[in-house]
């Protein structure tokens, strides 16, 4: 992740600089805030061009706050592909998923989740390493205890949902900021739901429906149904209570959300210098669960 000097990046202890950055209030900037150190003026050029562009395309984005679900072919996402198709522009969640960064206690024990995660069924090794090694900018370096069939289910970004207070994550949190009270931990700490079910592969929220704790009826029916309709069309947040026979508040509906909450963004630019950005969707302070305030630029790196 040091391929770059002009990279922003993470901090493999909860990613303290971001938290930080976050927490206050300072907005990260690019093109007028970085120090480029290369001599070279056509690269320093090329760099600030493509930080220009990254500007507009973020810019754009803020559409998307206006929407209800988020899914590959958006409007939004659709509109700006094309629109900038010479740069092969690329949009990607990363947050979607199982994010064993911030995981619960709860759900790292349960017996379907840990089968359907961990390759020694049980995420006991997982568990000792991350209690001696902290969090991760990465999933990279967890790939020993993930099973293959499931990689591309597991993130390593996020936002931290207020109900996962008995986790490592927060516990990690708390420590580092001498804070206990979540609300001072926003945005980090938020309502905002787990996972884009439209953005996963159905089959992960299976473990998750039947959980005995969550009293679904019918629950391998519901989940099928539910699996069902993702394989064939996207969903708004009220689809998924819906076809599950659940209330707007179950604890299910804590997990199951239709907006992506971080977005890989790459692209390539006419001196074939290629850009890879991450951008968070901020949420709203006292809004509904899925509102988003704005989408701001969190890191970019040249590669």
């Amino acid at each position: 992740m040091k391929k770059d000097s002009g990279f922003v990046e993470y901090s493999a202890v909860l990613l303290l600089f971001f938290i930080g950055v976050l927490i206050t209030g300072i907005v990260l900037f690019t093109s007028s805030a970085i120090n480029f150190t290369q001599a070279n003026s056509r690269d320093f050029d090329n760099k600030l061009a493509a930080d220009r562009l990254l500007d507009g395309i973020i810019e754009k984005m803020q559409a998307l706050t206006l929407h209800q679900y988020d899914y590959r072919n958006n409007a939004v996402i659709q509109s700006l592909m094309q629109e900038y198709a010479p740069y092969r522009l690329e949009f990607i969640d990363i947050s979607s998923g199982f994010n064993l960064n911030f995981i619960s206690d709860t759900d790292i024990i349960d017996t379907n989740i840990a089968r359907l995660l961990f390759s020694d069924n049980t995420g006991t090794a997982f568990i000792t390493w991350r209690n001696a090694n902290g969090l991760s900018a990465s999933k990279e370096v967890w790939r020993e205890f993930i099973r293959e069939e499931v990689w591309d289910s597991c993130v390593s970004f996020g936002w931290l949902h207020r109900n996962d207070l008995d986790s490592f994550a927060f516990r990690t949190i708390s420590a580092s900021f001498g804070i206990t009270d979540p609300d001072e931990l926003f945005p980090l700490v938020n309502d905002f739901p787990r996972m884009n079910v439209n953005m996963v592969n159905p089959d992960i929220l299976r473990p998750l429906i039947i959980r005995s704790s969550f009293r679904v009826e019918r629950a391998n029916e519901r989940a099928n149904e539910l699996i069902n309709r993702l394989r064939n069309s996207p969903v708004m947040h009220a689809d998924i209570s819906s076809i599950l026979r659940i209330p707007t508040n179950h604890p299910l509906m804590s997990y199951f959300g239709t907006r992506t909450a971080f977005w890989k963004i790459r692209f390539t630019m006419p001196s074939s210098l290629e850009v890879e950005a991450v951008v968070a969707a901020i949420p709203q302070r006292d809004g509904g669960v899925q509102d988003i305030e704005l989408y701001r630029l969190i890191n970019r790196r040249f590669l």
